[in-house]
């Protein structure tokens, strides 16, 4: 029962979690055609809330992820599988499809060649064209079959910052950029977690994504809407709520990050769902504990990708100093230079592992490595505030 409303890959239906103004923006984008960019750092639940949106809409979609696009064939390769997914999705004939998409490539003097593994249809594309022109013509070659049957369609594609890391970048970027203002019944949705890298592509006059689409940015859920849904499942197993005690706790140890606070809810419900009464506020800090312990081989292993000086400064941050980290009391104690430590942290802003509040003070982005942190250098981290 736990993992139905507590997953840990995507959530949907009575897994989802309140994220009302944010469907409701996202619905009315899709319905305007306005391509739409969502931001937020990883594990918040962008591709939870643009799949519940597009099931709740019916519009036919397909997701993209970039996140294992490693050069600019495995970006063609990723469109061209979204294609055929919609196109297997839209179409109930598929001789009809077979003739209109042989069509539109024989009009378009285009040398692809089209044909059928198992069910689906299969697009392999000229190999003597780039990437970024194949990308353009499979987009445009679905884009003519939406508009022939006047059928709206959305592709989702994931961790679309990996194309700016790319050297053919530009010309990617441009493919898609023509793409997105010719269609009419293509709708497209791009999301990343790297917020620095994506900023730079859609924001940069010098980029040809530059001012494409609408922005959304996700933030974290507010207490009032986790507190409704958890009790609620909380009644369902115990007919009691959590305590807010419990509650209390579970927020400060997640800082309610979606993804943390399923990890411990899981937890909770998998170790008390047969008892008869609800987990406490020290059930929630022991299992917290324990997953420090069970994913210390990942933190450690993103925190050696980090130089000497980096790894300083985000273990400050982890501690509490958040303002005033070039002061003559914390460079003493850290013993790097001022320079360093702005260096630092313009560093750690763009891979987000730490992000800056509106009064200019930092805090650290994922709570599990701010706990980890503060637990695995207890002692050997002597800064005082």
């Amino acid at each position: 029962m736990h993992t139905d409303y507590f997953p840990l890959g995507i959530a949907q239906g009575k897994a989802f979690c309140n994220r009302v103004n944010e469907r409701q923006r996202l619905a009315k984008n899709i319905k305007a055609h306005q391509h739409t960019l969502i931001t937020s750092p990883r594990r918040y639940g962008k591709t939870s809330l643009v799949t519940f949106v597009m099931n709740d809409t019916g519009i036919p979609f397909a997701n993209v992820d970039f996140f294992v696009a490693l050069d600019a064939k495995a970006c063609e390769e990723q469109l061209i599988q979204g294609t055929q997914r919609l196109l297997h999705q839209i179409s109930s004939k598929p001789e009809r499809l077979f003739n209109h998409i042989k069509d539109y490539f024989i009009q378009s003097k285009k040398k692809w060649t089209i044909g059928y593994k198992g069910v689906h249809l299969e697009l392999i594309p000229d190999k003597e064209n780039d990437p970024a022109t194949n990308i353009m013509d499979v987009l445009l070659a679905l884009e003519s079959v939406l508009a022939k049957k006047r059928q709206h369609a959305v592709l989702f594609i994931d961790e679309f910052q990996e194309i700016g890391a790319l050297p053919s970048a530009k010309a990617l970027e441009g493919a898609i950029r023509h793409v997105a203002q010719e269609t009419k019944y293509l709708l497209l949705i791009f999301s990343g977690s790297n917020r620095h890298l994506l900023n730079h592509m859609f924001d940069d006059k010098s980029r040809p994504l530059y001012l494409l689409c609408e922005r959304m940015i996700l933030d974290r859920i507010a207490e009032d809407d986790y507190v409704a849904f958890i009790n609620n499942v909380a009644m369902k197993t115990w007919k009691k709520s959590l305590s807010d005690k419990t509650l209390e706790q579970l927020f400060t140890l997640t800082e309610r990050h979606p993804y943390y606070i399923n990890v411990l809810c899981n937890a909770l419900w998998k170790n008390h769902m047969d008892q008869s009464h609800p987990p406490d506020a020290e059930a929630a800090s022991k299992y917290w504990q324990e997953y420090i312990h069970i994913e210390k081989t990942r933190i450690s292993r993103e925190l050696s990708q980090l130089s000497f000086g980096q790894r300083k400064i985000l273990t400050a941050v982890s501690f509490g100093h958040t303002t005033e980290l070039t002061g003559k009391h914390i460079l003493q104690k850290i013993g790097i230079t001022g320079p360093s430590v702005i260096s630092a942290l313009q560093v750690l802003e763009e891979k987000d592992l730490i992000g800056r509040k509106d009064d200019g003070s930092y805090f650290t982005i994922d709570p599990l490595m701010k706990a980890s942190l503060r637990y695995f250098y207890q002692d050997a981290f002597e800064i005082q505030a």
